[in-house]
């Protein structure tokens, strides 16, 4: 019997959508939508044959190597977006809710970030679970209460949330402890004060917001024990050494053990640029390592490189991507980065804010959202591109997916990065940065596929 080598398939075919940037990040799209060139558009497939000479750029995708599994990609669910959200009638809130949660028409997004108290993207004055007056303390914390999270609708919309994405996974991080626990007395700046007692309510408190959300039917998957621990700024903040939060992870893993909670600790929650610096004090303490279930990374400053430096120090330690707002096909290419770099999950910061850029309490002007709300007609909201882009991803790559093998490309003509779905599927995302098409090819365990991906442009391949 002659074995043929590579045969050529003629029964198995490429799947492709294409997305668009267009002005990315600019302030224009307060204004109102525009249609970029390709909107998550669905292309005629492509054949999967046997390989030949070609003169192409190729990309090697190469399933036999796998690297970390995926363990989610969605969004914020802060209070900005919900006051914008509960302005809306139902049927509008519900279609909202299935432009987050929907695999087809939507962004299929199953990872949702909330606060514990308030953050900087707030409508409301600021408000911890256990605000006392000055002078006061409440270590058994008899006072403590999530009530203005059910009075301003964030239980709620995450309800709807879970109910719309059964499988969807909650993680939560806090911005600041309630001001009576903090040097300064106040949610803004200072740091944690000095003592176990101070160590044990905060742990405490923290245990008690896990299981207040568990018992309204939102189990909380993980938790950061500090939002941005080295920020002290003007709006809810603590500074938080990695020793304190090394004290903070004991404290708090023995309150959860002993109320039988599975909520994993991530550490540090803040940029690339001092990631190394702070997760080896916590990391390289045997009780420490013990007690972390995984590290968390921002990235405003920094390389994501350092991800995987991390992985290389840490291999049994996940990293997560947890707050970052990207645009355009550069931050498209910036996600392939944080993928190629270990990162399990990606997390954008701020869903919906309003024409008039509201309403948030941050410092600076922020950039648009991938959804944007009528401020003068609140039933009305439309997409960004950069909804588009971030659907190339989140659509495609399943939960339980493992990145897989690929050799990185060039910005000057297509990078990418891969993925092996729970399915077997594959799912390659790439990304032409660049003001002309590029054509090239996939090798891939035998066969290829040739394509064409047109100027400023996003595409999934999934085969």
């Amino acid at each position: 019997m002659t074995t043929i080598l590579n045969p050529a398939v003629t029964t198995k075919e490429v799947e492709a959508w294409l997305s668009s940037e267009m002005t990315p990040g600019n302030t224009r799209w307060f204004e109102g939508p525009a249609e970029p060139a390709y909107a998550l558009s669905l292309q005629p497939k492509l054949a999967l044959t046997a390989p030949s000479v070609s003169s192409l750029i190729t990309i090697l995708v190469t399933p036999a190597h796998t690297y970390q599994q995926m363990l989610g990609i969605g969004t914020s669910v802060e209070e900005t977006t919900i006051n914008n959200l509960i302005k809306m009638d139902q049927e509008t809130r519900a279609d909202f809710i299935r432009h987050l949660a929907d695999k087809k028409d939507g962004l299929g997004f199953n990872l949702f970030r909330i606060s514990i108290g308030t953050s900087d993207f707030t409508a409301q004055p600021f408000y911890t679970y256990n605000d006392l007056p000055e002078g006061e303390t409440d270590f058994e914390m008899k006072r403590f209460s999530i009530r203005k999270d059910i009075d301003l609708s964030i239980v709620e919309t995450v309800q709807a949330l879970l109910a719309a994405v059964p499988d969807a996974k909650i993680f939560a991080s806090p911005w600041s402890p309630p001001a009576w626990m903090k040097t300064n007395g106040d949610l803004k700046r200072g740091s944690l004060k000095e003592g176990a007692e101070y160590t044990e309510a905060l742990a405490r408190y923290y245990r008690l917001a896990i299981q207040a959300y568990e018992e309204l039917g939102i189990p909380v998957c993980a938790m950061t024990m500090q939002n941005e621990p080295l920020l002290e700024t003007d709006y809810p903040s603590c500074y938080m050494s990695p020793e304190r939060q090394r004290e903070l992870a004991i404290a708090l893993k023995r309150e959860f053990e002993e109320h039988g909670l599975a909520t994993k600790l991530w550490i540090f929650d803040h940029n690339f640029a001092d990631a190394m610096g702070y997760v080896t004090p916590i990391l390289n303490d045997p009780a420490g390592y013990e007690v972390v279930d995984g590290i968390a990374l921002h990235d405003y400053d920094g390389s994501p490189e350092v991800m995987s430096e991390i992985h290389a120090a840490y291999p049994e330690k996940p990293i997560y991507l947890t707050e970052r707002s990207l645009w355009g096909t550069a931050g498209a290419d910036r996600m392939a980065q944080y993928f190629r770099n270990y990162a399990c999950s990606y997390n954008a910061w701020v869903t919906m804010l309003d024409s008039k850029i509201g309403t948030h309490q941050w410092l600076g002007q922020p950039g648009p959202t991938m959804l944007v709300q009528d401020a003068a007609e609140p039933n009305r909201f439309w997409r960004t591109p950069e909804f588009n882009l971030l659907a190339q991803y989140s659509r495609f790559v399943e939960r339980g997916a493992y990145r897989i093998g690929s050799t990185c490309g060039s910005p000057d003509t297509v990078t990418n990065v891969a993925f092996r779905n729970p399915d077997g599927s594959i799912v390659m995302v790439a990304i032409n940065q660049t003001e002309v098409e590029q054509p090239f090819r996939v090798l891939c365990e035998g066969k290829q596929f040739e394509a064409v991906l047109p100027a400023g442009t996003v595409g999934t391949y999934r085969w």
